[in-house]
C-alpha cells in the first residue's frame, strides 16, 4: 500500500505540473492569436485601403493638372470637366485617409502634409490661371504655368510618393508582426502537445505498473469463475479503489455461487414439474377453427414463462354456429392456469349444450362456487356463420370493438341492465339519412383520402339499455374505403362468486356484414406502460384500427401488436391476448 501511496502522489505532482506547464504555453498561444488578429486587422482594415485610397487621389490629381493643362494648349473650358470632377471627390479621399490613418500618427503628418502641397498648387498655380483664362488672358495663364506651375506639382507628386512609401512601410511592419505571432502561435502549441504526449507517456508506464497488472490479476481470477471455476478467489491487490473492488466482486462471487446452487435445485424441481406446465399450457392452446365465412385469428404474450393466464378459444358448435371465448383470469403462473383451465371447460360445455352467453357465464360462476380472490373477465359469443348473427355476453372485459367497413350503422341496446331477469339484446340496424345529422361514433378514413392513423373523439356504445347511434363519417376528397369503430359496453360484471346473482349478465345480439370484424382484448394490451408510466390506451388502440381500412385480419392483429410493443417495450408486466372475428361472406 506504501508503493501505491508513492504512485499516487507522484501522478498527482507530475499531473500539476504539466497542466501548469500547458496553462502557460497556451496562455501564450492566446497571446500569440490575438497579436496576429490585431496584426491582420490592422493591415486588412487600415492600411490596405489607406494605401489604395492613396492611389486614387494621386490619380485625382493628375486628372486636375491635367485638365488644367489642356484648357491652356486648346482655350476650350468643356476639357475642365475632370478639374470639377475631382474638386469633388478629392476632398472624400483626403478625410477617408484621416480616418483610417487616425491611429498612426507619422501617416496622419504625411497626410496634412499632402493635403499642404496640394492647397498650394491650387491657389499659386490652378486657380490663377482658370482665372485668367476666363479672363481672356491666355499669355497670363501660360507664364504662370511655366513660372511656378511644373514644380507646384512636382512638390505635391514628391508629398503623396512619400505617404505611399509611408504606408507601404507600415504595411511591412504589420507583416513581419503577423508573421512573428504565428511563430509564437505555432511553437507554443507545439511545445503544449510535447509536454502532454510526454504526460500520457509517463502516466502510461505508471497506470501499467499501478493498475494494469492488478486488473489482469483480477481479470483472470474472474475469467476462472466465468469459464465453471466457482471456487477460484478473486485477489485483493493494486491500489485501494481496485481493492475494494475486488472485495466487491468476491462478495458478488459468494452470492453467485448460492444462487447457481439454488438454481441447480430449481432445475430439479422443474424438472419434475415441468411436464405438468406444459399440458396445462397445452390444454389453453385454442384449437384452429375453420368456419365457412369466418375467419378467427388470435394471440397470446404471455408476461412470464410459457403460462399465461389469459386464453381464448373457439369451436364448432352441434347446430352449426361458432363458439367464441375471450377470458382473462387474475394473476400468472400454474395457478391462474388451471383456474383459467376450469373456466375453459365450462363455458365450452355450457355453451356445447345450447346455453346463451349469459347464461353459460352465470352457469359456470354458479358451478365454479366460492372462488376466494380469483376472478375472472371474459366476453362469450356464439356466431352463426350463415347470417352473421352474434350473441354476446361481456362479463366485466374491457369494451370489445365492432368495426364496419362499409355501410351506415345504429346500435340500439335493449334489454335489462345487470340484475335484471328478463333478458334481452342490442340490434344493430340501418339509420335512415334523415337521421344522420344526429348521430355520433368513432370513425376513420384511409384509401384515397390520405387520413392514415385518425380517431374522432366520439365513442358509440351499445347494449345498456340505451339508444346509441353509430354512423359512418363522410368520405374525405376523392372518396376512399371507410372504417366505424363502435364500442360494444360489457354486459354485466366480472366472473366471481362475490358478485353473482340471478340474471347478472345479459346477452346483446348484433349483425355482421361482410368485411365486418371484431376486436376482442385483454387488458394487457391497452394498459402497457412506456418509460414515462404512460398508458397504451383505447384510444392509441383505435387510432391503430383506423389508421388502414385495406389490412386484413391476420395483418391487423399483428399491426396492434406491434404498435403496443413500440410504446411499451421490454418485458411485458401484463398477459396481453387479442383476437378478431371477421366475417368473410354471406
Amino acid at each position: 500500500m506504501g508503493e501505491s501511496a508513492g504512485l499516487r502522489s507522484g501522478i498527482r505532482v507530475l499531473v500539476a505540473v504539466s497542466t501548469l506547464a500547458v496553462a502557460v504555453m497556451l496562455a501564450l498561444a492566446i497571446v500569440a492569436a490575438l497579436r496576429a488578429s490585431d496584426a491582420t486587422a490592422e493591415r486588412g482594415e487600415r492600411l490596405d485601403p489607406a494605401a489604395t485610397t492613396t492611389a486614387l487621389l494621386l490619380a485625382d490629381f493628375v486628372d486636375q493638372e491635367s485638365a488644367v493643362r489642356g484648357y491652356l494648349i486648346t482655350e476650350q473650358p468643356n476639357v475642365l470637366g475632370p478639374y470639377s470632377e475631382s474638386d469633388r471627390t478629392i476632398p472624400q479621399q483626403m478625410n477617408r485617409l484621416q480616418q483610417l490613418l487616425a491611429d498612426f500618427p507619422g501617416l496622419l503628418r504625411d497626410t496634412a502634409a499632402v493635403g499642404t502641397a496640394y492647397q498650394a498648387w491650387r491657389s499659386d498655380v490652378a486657380e490663377p490661371e482658370v482665372t485668367a483664362m476666363e479672363a481672356g488672358d491666355v499669355r497670363g495663364a501660360r507664364e504662370i504655368e511655366k513660372s511656378s506651375g511644373r514644380v507646384r506639382f512636382n512638390e505635391l507628386r514628391g508629398r503623396v510618393a512619400d505617404l505611399g512609401m509611408a504606408i507601404a512601410a507600415e504595411q511591412t511592419a504589420a507583416s513581419g508582426r503577423l508573421e512573428s505571432a504565428a511563430v509564437l502561435l505555432l511553437s507554443s502549441l507545439a511545445s503544449a502537445a510535447v509536454v502532454i504526449l510526454a504526460v500520457v507517456f509517463t502516466v502510461m508506464n505508471v497506470l501499467r505498473r499501478w493498475l494494469l497488472r492488478p486488473i489482469d490479476a483480477l481479470r483472470r481470477a474472474v475469467n476462472a469463475v466465468a469459464a465453471g471455476r466457482y471456487d477460484t478467489r478473486i485477489p485483493a491487490v493494486g491500489p485501494s479503489e481496485i481493492v475494494e473492488l475486488g472485495g466487491n466482486i468476491e462478495a458478488m462471487r459468494a452470492q453467485l455461487v448460492q444462487l447457481v446452487r439454488q438454481n441447480e435445485r430449481s432445475w430439479e424441481a422443474l424438472a419434475q414439474e415441468g411436464p405438468a406446465v406444459m399440458a396445462l399450457r397445452d390444454a389453453l392452446t385454442p384449437s384452429v377453427l375453420r368456419a365457412p365465412g369466418l375467419l378467427l385469428r388470435g394471440r397470446v404474450d404471455p408476461a412470464r414463462g410459457e403460462l399465461a393466464g389469459d386464453w381464448y378459444d373457439s369451436f364448432q358448435l352441434p347446430d352449426g354456429r361458432v363458439g367464441i371465448v375471450v377470458g382473462d383470469v387474475s394473476g400468472h403462473g400454474a395457478v391462474a392456469g388451471v383456474f383459467a383451465l376450469r373456466l375453459k371447460q365450462l363455458l365450452d360445455a355450457a355453451l356445447t349444450r345450447g346455453a346463451d352467453p349469459g347464461q353459460a357465464v352465470e352457469w359456470v360462476v354458479s358451478s365454479l362456487g366460492e372462488t376466494d380472490e380469483m376472478f375472472a373477465t371474459a366476453v362469450v359469443a356464439v356466431v352463426d356463420p350463415t347470417n352473421g348473427e352474434v350473441r354476446i355476453a361481456n362479463a366485466g372485459h374491457p369494451d370489445v370493438l365492432l368495426l364496419r367497413r362499409t355501410g351506415t350503422q345504429r346500435a340500439l341496446g335493449t334489454g335489462s341492465h345487470a340484475g335484471d331477469h328478463t333478458g334481452g339484446h342490442a340490434v344493430l340496424t340501418t339509420v335512415p339519412p334523415e337521421r344522420e345529422a344526429a348521430a355520433a361514433t368513432m370513425t376513420g378514413t384511409a384509401g384515397a383520402a390520405g387520413a392514415a392513423g385518425t380517431a374522432a373523439s366520439t365513442t358509440g356504445r351499445a347494449g345498456t339499455g340505451a339508444a346509441v347511434d353509430a354512423v359512418q363519417a363522410a368520405a374525405g376528397p376523392g372518396g376512399g374505403r371507410r372504417t366505424e369503430v363502435t364500442l360494444l359496453a360489457s354486459t354485466g360484471p366480472m366472473m366471481s362468486s362475490l358478485v353473482a346473482t340471478d340474471g347478472a349478465w345479459r346477452t346483446d345480439t348484433l349483425c355482421l356484414e361482410p368485411g365486418d370484424v371484431l376486436f376482442v382484448y385483454t387488458d394487457g394490451l391497452v394498459e402497457a406502460r412506456d418509460d414515462e408510466n404512460q398508458q397504451f390506451g383505447v384510444d392509441r388502440l383505435v387510432a391503430e384500427l383506423l389508421r388502414d381500412a385495406h389490412r386484413g385480419p391476420t395483418e391487423l392483429l399483428d399491426d396492434a401488436f406491434e404498435v403496443v410493443r413500440r410504446h411499451a417495450s421490454g418485458r411485458p408486466s401484463d398477459d396481453r391476448t387479442a383476437i378478431v372475428i371477421a366475417r368473410t361472406s354471406r
